[in-house]
């Protein structure tokens, strides 16, 4: 096949670490001092080769003095880049001014053809790289889930916030290595001109939101969830956890018990609701039931919006089958896709009342109301506290692009799944409800999904039938 016949559709689509790196200001250090330079450069190609090959790292493409590197494996990529900052601060280099390099980190999938790299996560870590200054090195909240705890001895990661990179239509969750020898003046991020560093100051002047101070969940509830996200344990396993919580204990069985599951014999243990229920079911309980008790407002009742997020879970549930998509991963992503709407009304009350107000008042969706007060959605808030959970990827991306499934990349079916129930929910919950991009947007989800206007209406008579057990399963909870 010749170079002109190869298509992305000749490409693999592998998931890999990518770093980047460049020299900070190598232009002008070239125009000033080209002979020094000449010298430099060779020291620190030998320097980074010398670095990649300990961490198994390829090499695919390098251009002047920049290399784009490949891992298979995060921990590698990190070292790798430790390494470079580390060695190339010890270097006594022949310029009048030390050699600073920039490094960037991203993991994602990316199409591989012809020994080159593209597609949406190459992007990403190029537009990180570009905001990284020199001696720098910036990771991604992607790379960073995979490093928590394999860092390189002595190292840390710094939470530096979203970032809104040029061109991309979602802020980053960042993060900084930090390692000996790191100058104190390297802990701001470099130019943003073109996207900007989010600081959660709202644009209409209301109380800033404190996204970094968003609670945790129980210590209880994430050693459980570990546990049922291990393949090797049992409903003992996990009972042995919960047990140990009084109270969740007794409202996990309240809701297993409740109208909703409708079991015809009584649920009396933790076991007993997990071997009827499942993980996946069990798993979305628990984060409901805590999530209501550490989740709380003065002035926002949040009844609806957890009738809301359980009727979602129930469409989702119901349509899943005929896609196919797992029934039970598809109620506990519909239990989770408005997250974000519960950080903004706890952690900015007053101001999301007014979000509530606008989208009350108007045609305005709740997207373009928070637009309108803050400088974050409640997907890109959720996205980024789900990931902070350690919630499983599939549930990331659910709550993140349940409002534009067609960026999810391969999750872009499951959440456009999301997106419809979503519509459901709100459709057969209200009677004046259209959806929030008029009939278009729910008639591209049921082109993405391959459904058509019967299965809509089958879903919406599903929920009115529902609506009892629905209101069993809120009361459960609270």
């Amino acid at each position: 096949m010749g170079q002109a016949e190869l298509t992305l559709g000749d490409a693999s689509l592998i998931t890999v670490t990518f770093l980047f790196t460049d020299i900070e200001g190598s232009t002008s250090l070239w125009e000033r001092e080209s002979e020094a330079m000449r010298t430099a450069l060779q020291r620190h190609n030998a320097l980074l080769f010398a670095a990649i090959e300990a961490h198994r790292g390829c090499v695919f493409k390098t251009v002047g003095d920049a290399f784009c590197v490949t891992f298979d494996d995060a921990a590698d990529a990190l070292g790798a880049a430790c390494q470079i900052q580390t060695s190339l601060g010890a270097e006594k280099w022949p310029t009048r001014a030390p050699l600073r390099v920039r490094a960037a980190l991203h993991t994602g999938p990316a199409y591989l053809c012809e020994g080159d790299y593209f597609g949406t996560t190459v992007n990403r870590c190029a537009r990180l790289l570009a905001v990284t200054r020199g001696g720098q090195t910036l990771l991604s909240s992607a790379t960073e889930a995979l490093l928590r705890t394999t860092l390189p001895a002595g190292t840390s990661l710094r939470d530096t916030g979203m970032l809104r990179l040029r061109d991309l239509p979602h802020p980053v969750h960042v993060f900084q290595l930090m390692h000996p020898g790191l100058s104190s003046g390297l802990l701001e991020l470099g130019d943003t001109s073109g996207g900007n560093k989010l600081e959660a100051e709202p644009v209409a002047r209301f109380r800033p939101i404190d996204l970094y101070e968003v609670p945790t969940l129980p210590a209880v509830v994430l050693q459980a969830l570990r546990v049922m996200q291990d393949a090797g344990s049992n409903a003992r396993a996990v009972e042995r956890v919960i047990v140990n919580d009084l109270a969740l204990s007794a409202k996990l069985l309240r809701v297993a018990n409740s109208a909703f599951f409708g079991f015809s014999r009584r649920v009396s243990t933790i076991a007993d609701a997990v071997r009827v229920l499942g993980f996946t079911n069990v798993q979305g309980m628990i984060i409901s039931v805590a999530a209501f008790d550490v989740f709380r407002t003065e002035r926002l009742s949040l009844v609806d919006f957890w009738k809301h997020s359980i009727a979602t879970a129930t469409a989702a549930r119901f349509l899943a089958p005929r896609l196919p998509c797992l029934p039970d991963e598809a109620f506990m992503a519909g239990l989770l896709h408005d997250i974000g709407k519960l950080i903004f009304a706890v952690q900015a009350e007053p101001a999301y009342q007014r979000v509530l107000e606008l989208r009350r008042g108007s045609a305005m969706s709740s997207l373009d109301a928070e637009r309108t007060l803050f400088e974050f959605t409640h997907a890109e808030v959720g996205e980024m506290v789900a990931e902070r959970w350690d919630l499983p990827a599939r549930y990331v991306a659910a709550i993140a692009h349940h409002h534009d499934p067609l960026d999810a990349g391969s999750e872009r079916t499951f959440c456009a799944l999301i997106g419809l129930a979503d519509q459901a929910a709100y459709a057969a919950q209200a009677v004046d409800y259209t959806p929030t991009a008029g009939d278009s947007e729910l008639s591209a989800l049921l082109d993405t999904l391959g459904l058509g206007p019967q299965q809509w209406d089958d879903c919406l008579h599903h929920l009115q039938e529902a609506r009892p057990a629905i209101e069993a399963f809120v009361g459960a909870i609270q």
